[in-house]
């Protein structure tokens, strides 16, 4: 029922309000203000279109770069010559189309992604409708499955191949060099090797939580009672190596070629040490205590008083947590600074980025007061408030953040809007050219070659529009 209104509402603007001889309209735009209900604006010289509809609540506009519309706070559908986009339920469902694939997603629920044709062609997809799901690869094999009933998946997660029959029951994983087989997941599992070659690297077996023991290519893993008593090792034909004691929570202890760490009454007191380059850490008790020192790095921490990390690239503390932290990043080989960060009871932050010492961005956010960023390189500036909305995402943007701006300004080079409450006010700014609107109550134009005010959409108007003298009256333009 809503949709047939906004399509309904939609085809009588472009029936009617495009021509409408109500509208104002000079040699640069085409402006028509009824707000709250609609609100239309052509830009002659770029060739944009704007379109707003009971306030915030319906968007549509086109430029050069993109074009889209936004059904808030349900959907926003956008596109650009590279990509089709759509946003809903944000942050849950999203829609992306470009050259090479399509992606559909609701989360946790439906999961769609498919990919162009390759040079055999084949294309591969896969579609996740919980508890159906199938696919196609992009060797044209196709598979199928109902959780936890039966199943099978080919090229997912990781795997070549995953079969179960009511799960957990009964599953089997095929990866590259072996093969894993579950009765009763977790308790019960059987890997062996799929060819002859790699028997001898690949075998393993587990009765979960009693015992197991694995070998996996380059990695052995064996338990007891678990977790009381874990151990891995790792060794590859380079020498690297990872080995891992668990007597948990006793004793953890990790050894690599390049640090060792022991942990005692895990999580509590841990011990990290590296020679080659020297580094040692102790926490004594862990989160409360934490004392850093090593070669290009030191550090301290007495939880949740204050605390330090120093590096040569980078500083990173706070005080109180978590009311204030401060990181700072620099450029190694010039130590000048390449970015600064205050943040303040987690949500708010101070942001600023530089580029050979010079201000490039600045960002602060006091939650939930207000926004603002400035961008010194593309000339971009937004300010809004208040700033309820904690993170920056981009269907979150577009579907909830015009709801709730009380007031907001986006300025790009010479080019500068602000509105106040829903767009009841709006200050246009381009170049030398000023459009002052309150509604549809009143409107004022001004550059070099206008100067016109008018009322209630043309009902009384008075002025110079392009060089000529216009008076208005019961929306008819009189011109010398």
């Amino acid at each position: 029922m809503h949709m047939r209104l906004l399509l309904i509402l939609l085809f009588l603007f472009n029936f009617f309000f495009s021509d409408c001889s109500e509208a104002y309209e000079d040699s640069k735009e085409k402006r028509l203000n009824l707000w709250p209900f609609i609100v239309y604006k052509k830009d002659k010289e770029q060739n944009q279109e704007y379109l707003e509809l009971f306030g915030p609540f319906v968007y549509k506009y086109h430029t050069h770069e993109e074009k889209g519309l936004s059904l808030r706070p349900f959907v926003s559908f956008v596109e650009t010559p590279e990509e089709k986009k759509a946003f809903f339920l944000s942050p849950l469902g999203m829609y992306r189309e470009d050259n090479e694939t399509t992606t559909f997603k609701l989360v946790p629920l439906v999961k769609k992604r498919g990919e162009k044709e390759n040079s055999e062609g084949f294309s591969e997809k896969h579609f996740d409708f919980f508890p159906f799901f199938w696919g196609r690869t992009s060797k044209n094999e196709t598979y199928w499955g109902i959780f936890p009933l039966y199943g099978r998946l080919k090229e997912r997660f990781g795997r070549d191949e995953i079969q179960f029959f009511l799960w957990p029951l009964y599953s089997r994983v095929i990866y590259e060099e072996y093969v894993a087989t579950n009765i009763l997941w977790p308790f019960i599992r059987f890997t062996s090797a799929r060819t002859q070659e790699s028997s001898q690297r690949y075998s393993g077996f587990k009765i979960w939580p009693l015992y197991g023991h694995f070998r996996e290519g380059d990695e052995e893993r064996r338990f007891f009672l678990w977790p009381f008593y874990i151990k891995q090792s790792y060794r590859d034909e380079y020498n690297s190596t990872d080995d891992k004691l668990f007597i948990f929570p006793f004793y953890v202890r990790e050894q690599t070629d390049l640090y060792e760490r022991k942990i005692y009454l895990w999580p509590f007191i841990q011990v990290v040490t590296a020679q080659d380059p020297f580094y040692r850490q102790i926490d004594a008790p862990w989160p409360f205590y934490r004392k850093i020192s090593g070669e290009n790095i030191e550090g301290l921490r007495i939880f949740p008083f204050y605390g330090y990390t120093k590096r040569t690239s980078s500083l990173e503390y706070f005080i109180l947590w978590p009311f204030y932290f401060y990181s700072e990043y620099k450029d190694e080989s010039s130590q000048s600074i390449l970015e600064k960060q205050h943040r303040f009871l987690l949500l708010s932050k101070y942001l600023t980025e530089f580029n050979n010492d010079t201000l490039t961005l600045k960002e602060l956010r006091i939650w939930p007061l207000f926004y603002k960023y400035k961008n010194y390189e593309s000339q971009i500036l937004i300010y809004h408030f208040p700033a309820l909305i904690p993170i920056i995402n981009e269907g979150i943007e577009r579907n909830y953040s015009p709801l709730l701006k009380l007031y907001e300004t986006i300025e790009n080079n010479n080019k500068k809007i602000t509105k106040a409450l829903w767009g009841l006010y709006r200050h246009e700014i381009n170049g030398n050219r000023h459009v002052y609107e309150l509604a549809f109550v009143m409107r004022r134009v001004c550059d070099e070659n206008t100067n016109y005010i008018e009322f209630f959409e043309g009902l009384f108007g008075i002025g110079k529009i392009d060089g000529k003298p216009v008076l208005r009256i019961f929306f008819v333009n009189w011109k010398k």
